[in-house]
């Protein structure tokens, strides 16, 4: 039996730049075309934000793993939080009369823009977010 060991980060968003660094070189040796690269790079650190602000709000760790499947690109985030859904609260569309009072709030609809596919599932404790995006592996 093999142990696969997942990179862990603090849920700190002073984290964020290593995280971004991460995520663009594992993605360019997955092979993932480079005009994918600035949309993963938002919805990577769209959710740890929403992880680290709106689900630890303190202390935590966060587990990333990056993988190439038959030409998609595959992002799991894993989190110890408390099991919170909030992939299917994001719109579909932003309506630009929405006044807004109070900054952010866009992070969700930046993510499903980004990506092809968004799951959650609660995990016992924690969450398990997947985002899929599609077709930017080159497999040649």
């Amino acid at each position: 039996m093999s142990t696969r060991l997942l990179p862990r980060f603090k849920a700190d968003l002073g984290e964020l730049s290593r995280i971004r660094d991460y995520v663009t070189k594992t993605a360019t040796g997955l092979g993932v075309v480079p005009t994918a690269l600035d949309g993963l790079r938002v919805a990577v650190d769209e959710a740890v934000t929403n992880i680290i602000v709106h689900g630890y709000g303190g202390p935590g760790e966060i587990t990333l793993e990056l993988s190439a499947e038959r030409g998609d690109l595959v992002v799991r985030l894993c989190d110890k939080a408390p099991a919170f859904d909030s992939a299917n609260e994001a719109p579909d569309e932003l309506n630009p009369d929405d006044s807004r009072t109070r900054p952010g709030g866009f992070g969700l609809y930046l993510m499903k823009q980004a990506m092809d596919d968004i799951t959650h599932r609660p995990l016992h404790p924690g969450n398990e977010l997947t985002m899929i995006k599609r077709n930017v592996v080159d497999v040649g």
